[in-house]
């Protein structure tokens, strides 16, 4: 019983140091998936900067979420140096970007599901009967995941909608989730 009430203050203390940086980059994620999903004939540049960028962001956001939290998790740290480098990368390498986009995007929503589950595991340490429900949704997001790597779509419009419903879906679902947590956790 003290290891689970140790486990629940662990839990506690890393949910109010990454808050933040979760609801943001959920917004950032609803956004960027309406936009996607609404006009997804919008200039494949415009799309690689909003891509590249908000990856970036979030990187950074997560690193510093790690740093000013003093956290001893580091899956997020690890997850937030991923991240920028991978924003990095497609800021800076423009020509690659159509090739690489479902593969990279599709990792990342798997790796991103991994933290998911993680998450749905610490609802279930905090007593939350439907942890079941997000380790579910999780399991979607990593479907959605392996469509991407996959690229099925014959047309990058296709693309487009899917990669943006895709961002809707883990920005809603990152941002709910943050929202249950947080009040589980009162």
């Amino acid at each position: 019983n003290y290891i689970r009430i140790e486990r629940k203050k662990e839990v506690l203390l890393m949910l109010k140091s990454i808050r933040n940086s979760l609801v943001l980059t959920s917004l950032l994620y609803v956004v960027l998936g309406l936009l996607l999903l609404l006009f997804p004939g919008l200039s494949l540049g415009l799309a690689r900067l909003l891509v590249g960028g908000v990856t970036l962001i979030y990187g950074v956001v997560r690193i510093v979420s790690y740093v000013k939290g003093g956290q001893q998790d580091s899956f997020e740290l690890f997850i937030g140096v991923l991240l920028a480098l991978l924003g990095l990368f497609l800021l800076a390498f423009m020509q690659f970007f159509m090739a690489l986009v479902p593969f990279v995007l599709g990792v990342y929503i798997l790796v991103d599901s991994i933290g998911a589950v993680k998450r749905s595991l610490d609802m279930r340490a905090l007593g939350y009967r439907r942890w079941w429900l997000s380790c579910l949704v999780a399991g979607v997001l990593a479907v959605c995941g392996l469509v991407m790597v996959f690229d099925p779509f014959s047309t990058l419009e296709g693309l487009v909608m899917f990669i943006g419903l895709g961002f809707l879906f883990d920005g809603v679902y990152t941002l709910v989730n943050t929202l249950l947590f947080e009040r589980l956790s009162r």
